[in-house]
């Protein structure tokens, strides 16, 4: 058996759907499951979210320590690690854990105890243990991991790839011309927004016709004022709003390209990345996280994405060069065809890991 303590949406994250994605291929495997939800819920004011979320780690302890496991099978706490002061939380989750002598399953999703050594996080792997196991985005992390956190610690490298279901897509590569470029996030300067007009703006001042596409929940007021103001500066650019499901496959089919300059701290492995490949269009990001591992390198933006003349010359090559467009298209086809079989060996690594808690 195996107690699932994570954020579940809403609201809607990447952590959240990773948990739940993992949740829900674990109970078709079969694992009998107990789920702790750290999630806010839908919370706008700062103090009802903090409160909100200290109640869910409350009841989630509670949980964990009135569990009842069968003695005689090997039993797990799965912890979707938070990325900031959570960590606390998350070392309360573990120390119980420990204390009932559960096995404990570490599922990182953040850079940014990584990128710089956290106290928190180093005394969460010394009272977890060596023998636990840790699972990590990409092979970079793994040696973040490692590096800052003992070389002896067990971990395997599985991809969010592993838990996404991805869509067939039946969009004809080969011979299409580039026409838009396309941002989807959720919408703040912290997720490259403002890097993403700046492009846009640099096109326009170079003659391109190319259109814009936004797509997302804006952060808040400020940023939605600043983003609609600036689209109308530029011009040819649309906003779409939040889409989800359906609506978003939908709009990753109708871009070419799309372009995601985030400087966010926690960034680990965007899910939009994988999902926009998946549709057919080319990617290009900033170096964060595991996202070198993600696209070409031709595509890869610095870390702050503080240089856009790279991907402004490409696009504007593409743009008035349909052959080498395509070229580039061919390659997006390989990677399309490839991201089934990464989606497969991961999930298989990540059960074998895992299948001792089946029952």
């Amino acid at each position: 058996m195996i107690i699932i303590v994570g954020p579940f949406p809403p609201p809607v994250h990447g952590a959240a759907l990773i948990t739940q994605r993992v949740t829900d291929r674990l109970a078709a495997e079969g694992f009998r499951l107990l789920l702790c939800n750290t999630a806010p819920g839908k919370v706008t004011a700062r103090w009802r979210h903090h409160l909100s979320r200290i109640a869910a780690y409350l009841r989630c302890w509670r949980t964990i320590l009135g569990a009842r496991f069968d003695s005689r099978r090997s039993n797990a706490v799965y912890v979707s690690l938070s990325g900031g002061f959570g960590l606390l939380y998350d070392f309360v989750v573990v120390a119980l854990a420990r204390l009932k002598r559960y096995n404990v399953v570490l599922h990182h999703h953040s850079f940014s105890y990584l990128a710089r050594p956290s106290r928190i996080m180093r005394a969460i792997t010394g009272i977890a243990g060596a023998d636990q196991l840790h699972i990590a985005l990409c092979s970079k992390m793994a040696t973040s991991i490692s590096r800052q956190y003992g070389a002896n610690l067990r971990t395997v490298v599985v991809s969010n790839l592993a838990f996404f279901d991805l869509e067939e897509s039946d969009r004809v590569l080969v011979g299409r011309e580039l026409r838009t470029i396309g941002y989807l996030s959720n919408i703040s300067r912290e997720k490259g927004i403002d890097r993403f007009l700046d492009m846009m703006a640099e096109l326009r001042s170079r003659g391109s016709t190319l259109a814009g596409c936004i797509a997302g929940p804006f952060g808040d007021a400020d940023i939605e004022a600043y983003v609609k103001r600036r689209m109308d500066e530029i011009g040819g650019i649309d906003y779409v709003g939040p889409v989800f499901d359906d609506a978003k496959d939908r709009l990753l089919s109708s871009v070419d390209v799309l372009v995601f300059p985030t400087r966010y701290v926690h960034e680990a492995q965007p899910l939009v990345i994988f999902e926009a490949q998946a549709a057919g269009a080319l990617v290009s990001a900033s170096d964060r996280g595991c996202i070198a591992d993600m696209l070409s390198r031709e595509l890869l933006l610095d870390s702050n994405a503080n240089d856009l003349t790279k991907i402004v010359d490409q696009l504007l090559a593409w743009e008035g060069d349909a052959s080498i467009f395509s070229a580039a298209l061919e390659e997006a086809g390989e990677l399309r065809s490839n991201l089934r079989e990464q989606r497969r060996r991961d999930f298989e690594k990540f059960y074998d890991a895992l299948e001792r808690f089946k029952g």
